[in-house]
């Protein structure tokens, strides 16, 4: 059971309270992802309200207009972790392991079709916990006669798609959290930062921030990638520990706090990946052989590396994933470790590597950011845009007029060209965005795993993954 206090949207206290950054609606109209976060929120430890949460997500970044950007969460309430959206509009929802994630007390928040009219009318909700072959939620729209103390069932209020749970549900949002109260935070002491300063970089996004140099160490925050550090150590020591495992340096980040980040995920250089490396034994000597042979010229030129293929997919893990040489575990065929908003690209083509993403037992070849490939673990990672594959639709072809398609899945890519890089991403738009086709023929790629169909929205025009859109 996740346990926590009713908050509703539509509470006079803030429901004409402006949503995000759009200035065009409201919290009492659109913000039931919102409040539904807010009592999450306030299960695992924190005090916040619609409003509270509003502003600070707000200041962080974490809305596009009026769109809540879960991701960024973990920046501002860092006893909480988003892990993924998963969308099963098309496919029965993952029941046993929304049950088994409530049984263990995790939060999960659920997208249901609040209304009978077609296609899905998007609600969030709050599981509270299962009862028979029902969820109790914590519904963060206000109905009359709702109360505290009475039970509101999902497939009660919500039935417009076969008043079951597996075809109520069209999307669950994961989390975690790392306890359930807040821990009490140990007294902060400030060091002078020294005048022979070495300026770090945070090489991975979501570096902790703790207030001792452990794992278990109390977490301030959470850093983005690429912010920059001052090291309080000396700089010969703490130039020795960066990239090395196990170690940890004392550090300043830009709003003056301090507190140690792991070695192994800060670089001196800015936009450098990590590279990790073992911290060696004391006392213990150079593996004979390791060094360069005196004389020996390096290798003339690097390995050519792998072309990417037309239309591949973008892949980003749902844990920190092992980066490895070859397709199986073992401890000498670890490249690196991943985190978790790192982008990999999947030198496999897209219709062989989709079967794979989500499956135990399967690996997908890769390319990180540094330009290092390998193979990582196809059920630790989730498409950039989505975390299943898309079928075609089975809606019949319109009979003139624009074309217009949905995506379906989060977060899906609006590019320039026809190429998965950085460098061509227009913006991301959430589920149920709406596109009109601009090709001629395009309507024929709908659903296609290696397409991509050319589309304009208001404001922009450019390609999207013909395997994240439907009619």
């Amino acid at each position: 059971m996740f346990v926590t206090k009713n908050l509703y949207q539509n509470d006079d206290q803030w429901k004409d309270v402006s949503l995000g950054t759009s200035g065009e609606t409201t919290i009492g109209k659109w913000g039931c992802l919102l409040t539904s976060v807010t009592m999450m929120l306030n299960g695992i430890g924190y005090n916040e309200t619609p409003v509270t949460v509003n502003d600070k997500m707000k200041k962080a970044g974490g809305f596009q207009g009026a769109l809540f950007i879960p991701s960024v969460l973990p920046y501002v309430w860092p006893n909480c972790t988003y892990r993924d959206m998963q969308p099963c509009e098309t496919t029965p929802a993952p029941i046993a392991l929304i049950d088994a994630a409530v049984a263990a007390g995790k939060p999960v928040i659920l997208q249901v079709d609040w209304n009978k009219q077609q296609g899905i009318q998007t609600h969030f909700v709050l599981v509270k916990e299962k009862k028979g072959e029902d969820y109790v939620i914590y519904d963060p729209y206000k109905y009359g006669g709702d109360a505290p103390d009475k039970d509101v069932l999902l497939t009660t209020r919500y039935k417009y798609n076969g008043a079951k749970l597996a075809t109520e549900i069209s999307a669950v949002l994961w989390f975690e959290n790392y306890s359930i109260a807040a821990a009490e935070p140990p007294k902060k002491t400030t060091l002078p930062v020294p005048a022979d300063k070495l300026t770090l970089f945070a090489a991975e996004d979501d570096l902790a921030l703790r207030a001792e140099p452990s794992v278990t160490g109390f977490l301030w925050k959470r850093i983005m990638l690429n912010t920059e550090l001052i090291s309080l150590e000396d700089k010969t020591k703490a130039k020795a520990k960066i990239g090395v495992q196990g170690q940890w340096i004392q550090v300043q980040d830009p709003q003056g706090d301090q507190g140690y980040v792991a070695a192994w995920y800060v670089s001196d250089k800015k936009g450098t990946p990590a590279a990790s490396t073992t911290a060696p034994k004391p006392g213990t000597a150079p593996t004979p052989g390791s060094a360069p042979k005196p004389g020996t010229a390096p290798s003339p030129s690097k390995p050519a590396t792998a072309p990417v293929p037309a239309g591949a997919l973008a892949l980003i893990p749902t844990t920190q994933v092992t980066l490895r040489s070859k397709p199986i575990v073992a401890q000498d065929n670890i490249i690196r470790y991943v985190s978790t908003t790192e982008q990999l690209i999947s030198l496999e083509p897209a219709n062989q590597a989709i079967p794979k993403v989500g499956v135990e037992n399967q690996w997908i070849k890769v390319r990180d950011a540094g330009n290092k490939e390998g193979y990582v673990a196809a059920w630790f990672v989730k498409y950039v845009g989505g975390s299943t594959a898309q079928a075609n639709s089975q809606t019949a072809p319109a009979t003139g007029g624009a074309i217009k398609v949905r995506t379906t899945a989060e977060a899906v890519s609006l590019r320039n060209q026809t190429v998965v890089s950085d460098a061509t991403l227009i913006k991301r738009v959430p589920i149920g965005y709406e596109f009109t086709i601009t090709e001629t023929g395009g309507e024929k790629k709908i659903g296609a795993n290696n397409q991509w169909i050319k589309v304009k929205d208001a404001t922009h025009e450019g390609y999207i993954a013909a395997w994240f859109v439907a009619r």
